[in-house]
Parts: structure tokens; C-alpha cells; sequence
């Protein structure tokens, strides 16, 4: 064999290994992990998909998805503790996110902590005024503090913008 066929081979070779994965990073990239997370978030597999949004986060820990995400997925294995951790450095990301919020207040209001719930909720609606489920998870919160009044305000205000709210 030529010299030139023997390089032109190896440059064959090394761009199969290269196409393949074989070669180079053997890091995924965190939106290749995140995407991971999602399927087996969406799948109902939430430890896994922990799992996939921490690596994620270790690529880039500022992913504010990957954060939320996560903190859904500790909730749902009742992991509520992990689940105010990860929103909260979501929140600390960007704090004019509603999405964070809304989901911490959802943890504090079922843990019982109504008072931080609403501040929670208050926090969303200054964000949207137009989101019908902060407003009834606000009423929800302050009817369970026996502030019946104010609860009612919330729920009425949660039907005009969306009359199906919390049916």
C-alpha cells in the first residue's frame, strides 16, 4: 500500500470513529441530558430523570429549566425539601420567572406553610395578572387560614380570567 492510501485510510478510519462518538468529547452536552430528562420525566420516571437533569447542571448550573424540572420531579416523589431547593436557585436565576414561583408555592401551601404560599402566589400574579391559577391557589391558601373574604376575591378573580379554574 501507497503511503498516500495508508493516510487516506486513517483519515477514513478516524472519520468513522469521529461520526460514531468514538473520538472526541465523551461529554454530552447539558441540552442532550436535559432532553434525556424530560423523556424519562414525561415517562414518570422522575429518580432517573433527576439523575439526567443533574448532569445537566453540572455542565452548566445555571440551566433554570434543568431546576425546575427537577424541583417537579422531587416533588412528585414527595422529595418536597430538594423540590424548594431547586426552585429557589431557579428563582435566584431569574426572578421574574412566574414558573418557579407558582411551583413553590404549590410545595409550601401542600406542606402547609400558607402564609409563605401566598407570598408566593403574590409573587406570580405582580408577573402575570392574567394567571387564573396563582390567583385560585392564593384563594385556596387563604381559605385554608380561615380568611374566607379575601379567599373568595381570589377565586372570583381566578373565574373571570379562566372560568374552568379549578374545576
Amino acid at each position: 500500500m501507497t503511503d498516500i492510501k495508508k493516510i487516506l485510510v486513517v483519515l477514513i478510519v478516524l472519520g468513522a470513529m469521529v461520526s460514531a462518538g468514538c473520538l472526541g468529547s465523551t461529554t454530552k452536552s447539558a441540552d442532550a441530558y436535559f432532553s434525556a430528562g424530560k423523556t424519562l420525566f414525561d415517562k414518570g420516571n422522575y429518580s432517573e430523570a433527576i439523575k439526567m437533569f443533574d448532569s445537566a447542571l453540572a455542565i452548566n448550573p445555571n440551566f433554570k429549566e434543568a431546576l425546575v424540572y427537577k424541583g417537579v420531579s422531587h416533588d412528585q416523589l414527595g422529595q418536597y425539601s430538594d423540590a424548594l431547593t431547586a426552585y429557589e436557585k431557579a428563582i435566584a436565576l431569574d426572578p421574574n420567572d412566574p414558573l418557579p414561583w407558582y411551583n413553590k408555592g404549590l410545595v409550601l401551601g401542600g406542606q402547609g406553610y400558607y402564609e409563605d404560599a401566598i407570598i408566593c402566589f403574590d409573587k406570580v400574579i405582580s408577573l402575570d395578572k392574567t394567571d387564573a391559577e396563582a390567583w385560585y391557589n392564593k384563594g385556596v391558601a387563604l381559605e385554608l387560614l380561615g380568611r374566607t373574604a379575601e379567599a373568595q376575591a381570589c377565586y372570583n378573580e381566578a373565574r373571570r380570567l379562566n372560568p374552568s379554574v379549578g374545576q
